[in-house]
C-alpha cells in the first residue's frame, strides 16, 4: 500500500468502529498488555505520582491515553493522529469518559510534528503504539523518530511500542516447528528493521532499553493455540486470556521473562 491507501485504511476503521477497541486493534488482550507495559514504564522512570505532560503520536481514538489517565491522575495527555475520524472519536470518548480536562486531541502527522499547532515545545514522555509501522520506507520511519525525539525534554523518554521483524521471524520459526505456515505482516505495515532503527537511535544520543512485554501472549495466540485448533488464530481463546494475566503478573517482577517472541517490542529511549 502507498501512504494514501494506508491513511484510507485507518479512516475506514475509524468510521466503522468509532470509539470502540476495533478502531485500532483486533484483540483486547494485546491492548491490555500494551497499556500495562506503558503504565509500568511510567512508574519505573519515576512519573507515577508526578505531574507530567505526555504526548502520544498516532493516538487513534485515544484508548491508550484514557487507559493511562485513569492510572495517573496528575498527568496531562496530548494526542495527535493524521486521520480526522480518529480525532473525532478520541474527542467524543474523552468527554464520555470524563477525561476532557486532562486530554487534548488534534490532527497531526508523525512526519511533521513541528507543523502541528497547539503542542508543547517538549514533553516528559512521547510515545507511539503501532504508529511508525504504518510509515514506509525505513528512511521515513527514521525521520519520524528524529522528530519524536526532538519533542522529548532532557532527561525525558521516547517510548515506542512497535512491531519488530526480528521477533516476528522468531515467532514464525516457532510456528514452523509445530508445522504451522508462516504469517505475514498486513499490507499497510512495515515492521521495524532493528539493524537500521537501533543505530539511528544511537546517532540521536538516546539511551535505549528494549522490553519484550508480550511474548507469552503472542506465543499462545499465534503458535500454541493454533497448533491445537486447526491452525486458527482465536483472539478470545481462554488460554490467550490466561496467558495475558500471567504475562502481566510476571512482567511486574521480571522484565522480558518469556523471551523475544512477541511481534511487538517496547523501545524505551531516554534523552540524557
Amino acid at each position: 500500500m502507498d501512504s494514501e491507501q494506508v491513511r484510507a485504511h485507518w479512516r475506514n476503521w475509524a468510521s466503522k468502529f468509532g470509539t470502540a477497541l476495533g478502531a485500532t486493534t483486533r484483540t483486547e488482550t494485546a491492548k491490555t498488555l500494551e497499556i500495562d507495559a506503558l503504565a509500568r514504564r511510567m512508574c519505573m522512570i519515576g512519573l507515577g505520582d508526578m505531574p507530567a505532560h505526555v504526548l502520544e503520536v498516532g493516538c487513534g481514538n485515544g484508548l491508550n491515553c484514557f487507559g493511562l489517565a485513569a492510572q495517573f491522575p496528575r498527568m496531562q495527555f496530548h494526542g495527535i493522529d493524521y486521520t480526522a475520524e480518529m480525532i473525532d472519536a478520541a474527542r467524543e470518548a474523552a468527554t464520555a469518559n470524563g477525561f476532557r480536562d486532562r486530554s487534548s486531541f488534534r490532527i497531526g502527522n508523525a512526519l511533521e510534528l513541528s507543523k502541528t499547532p497547539g503542542l508543547l515545545a517538549q514533553y516528559d514522555v512521547v510515545f507511539t503504539d503501532r504508529c511508525l509501522i504504518n510509515i514506509a520506507p525505513v528512511d521515513l520511519q527514521m525521520r519520524a523518530i528524529t522528530g519524536l525525539a526532538a519533542k522529548v525534554r532532557k532527561g525525558g523518554h521516547l517510548i515506542m511500542i512497535e512491531n519488530s521483524m526480528a521477533t516476528y521471524d522468531r515467532q514464525n520459526h516457532c510456528r514452523a516447528l509445530l508445522d504451522l505456515p508462516a504469517r505475514t505482516p498486513a499490507a499497510f505495515n512495515l515492521f521495524f528493521d532493528e539493524t537500521r532503527i537501533l543505530p539511528h537511535l544511537e546517532t540521536l544520543g538516546l539511551e535505549v532499553e528494549i522490553e519484550d512485554f508480550i511474548s507469552l501472549h503472542d506465543l499462545m495466540l499465534y503458535v500454541l493455540a493454533p497448533a491445537i485448533n486447526g491452525g486458527t488464530v482465536d483472539y478470545d481463546h481462554p488460554l490467550v486470556h490466561a496467558a495475558t494475566r500471567l504475562n502481566i503478573a510476571v512482567s511486574a517482577e521480571t522484565s522480558s521473562a518469556f523471551g523475544a517472541f512477541g511481534q511487538g517490542r517496547m523501545f524505551v529511549c531516554r534523552k540524557p
